[in-house]
């Protein structure tokens, strides 16, 4: 199930909706591509950044799916934007690390979306969450030839960390990221 979170103003822009039901292979089938699609442009960001790796996102998207309850409730979420005809347009992960923190992760508007605010309506919805859930610290992390989310970021008062933990992402690519924490 697809339960609309937050809506736009014009009829025409897309819309903020959390999954909380993962059953219509129609919707699977949706995710799969939206994440194919964002996959590809982070492994272009890794090898801009000065990454050399094997990645393809077929490799990258073998993860998902198996963790994908980690993003569902009550210890995560998964954010996907929809336009007027239900196509995904955008997404966006939350998952629970430690008791009182969570990382947001895959935040990604397709580039025809783009413009729209999708990706502000994103990190506003996991602040909006992580603060529903109780938490009181969000981490994320960015690809530092990757701008785009970064100046999401930097616009809602995330802040420069050092590499939490609990990321996900496999140490080699550490150098390629830009560690950043927020306080609810």
């Amino acid at each position: 199930m697809v339960v609309a979170a937050q809506s736009q103003s014009s009829p025409v822009a897309p819309h903020i909706c959390v999954v909380s039901d993962l059953s219509d292979p129609a919707l699977r089938a949706a995710i799969d591509d939206l994440l194919l699609e964002y996959y590809g442009v982070i492994i272009r960001k890794l090898g801009e950044a000065g990454m050399d790796h094997s990645y393809t996102p077929a490799i990258l998207m073998a993860s998902f799916w198996p963790k994908v309850h980690d993003l569902l409730p009550p210890n995560g979420r998964l954010i996907v934007a929809k336009n007027n005809r239900g196509r995904l347009v955008g997404c966006g992960t939350l998952h629970r690390v430690r008791p009182d923190g969570a990382e947001a992760k895959r935040p990604y508007v397709r580039p025809e979306a783009a413009g729209l605010g999708l990706g502000n309506a994103i990190v506003s919805e996991w602040i909006n969450i992580a603060r529903a859930m109780g938490l009181n610290t969000l981490l994320a992390n960015v690809i530092n030839s990757n701008r785009d989310p970064m100046g999401v970021f930097e616009r809602f008062g995330f802040e420069t960390t050092e590499r939490y933990p609990e990321c996900a992402d496999p140490i080699e690519a550490d150098p390629y990221f830009i560690y950043l924490k927020y306080k609810l």
